[in-house]
């Protein structure tokens, strides 16, 4: 599957039946992205447009759009001449983790300094829809309403330069969320720890609030990708 080489590996690989309104190209990117972050394309695994046009029963033009996209969100790589490889790997993903940690952190503590009650009511209703989806176990729910969260907190926090420091890992986020599309999970931990982040942002508790951030997004790193590069420890004033 990794190399798309082999004639079995195109078999199984074909895109499945979808429906007609999602763009061939974005099926390939899904796919390949999806295939990234669950490691059946191993980091450095050689991409042929032509073997995954193949492999995947669509022509080289989507192959082509799909692998720009990735190459923009950093999970793909292509130099002239060479070709394109999977750039994409688990210790990149706790490299990545810890600047999130860090950068989102920071958006915490000045959202607990500037949050209103508007955004602070908003925050609570995303809760709301994070403890339903906790409840039904609806994985696409919570991937959605989880970027709403954290999406909200950033803006609370009023920073442009953090904003656009934190979009810097889009791709990160990209790979996060099929990764939590994938795998077992126990939503439930991340429900107390939005429940946290709030409690901490309602009461304007800068230090908290920051604490409580760090700690969710160091925990979700080592859920998704395993014991490594820690953010807890290493995030310490």
């Amino acid at each position: 599957m990794a190399s798309f080489a082999r004639t079995s590996d195109r078999r199984a690989a074909a895109l499945p039946a979808q429906e007609a309104s999602v763009p061939v190209a974005e099926q390939v990117y899904r796919r390949l992205r999806d295939d990234i972050a669950a490691g059946r394309l191993a980091p450095r695994a050689r991409l042929s447009e032509r073997a995954l046009s193949a492999a995947l029963g669509v022509s080289t033009s989507p192959i082509k759009a799909a692998l720009k996209r990735l190459e923009q969100e950093g999970m793909v790589v292509t130099q002239p001449r060479r070709g394109t490889w999977v750039a994409f790997a688990p210790e990149k993903a706790h490299e990545m983790g810890l600047i999130r940690a860090a950068l989102e952190g920071i958006a915490a503590r000045l959202a607990a300094l500037r949050i209103g009650p508007a955004d602070l009511a908003a925050l609570e209703a995303i809760l709301a829809e994070l403890r339903r989806a906790t409840e039904s176990l609806d994985r696409e729910a919570l991937v959605e309403a989880n970027d709403r969260y954290h999406a909200l907190v950033l803006k609370a926090a009023d920073n442009v330069f953090l904003a656009n420091a934190v979009r810097g890992l889009r791709g990160y986020f990209l790979i996060t969320q099929a990764r939590m599309r994938t795998m077992r999970l126990r939503p439930e931990l991340a429900m107390a720890e939005h429940e946290a982040i709030f409690a901490a942002l309602a009461a304007h508790d800068a230090e908290a609030a920051e604490t409580a951030m760090r700690a969710h997004i160091a925990r979700t790193v080592e859920t998704l990708w395993g014991p490594g590069a820690a953010p807890a420890a290493r995030l310490r004033r």
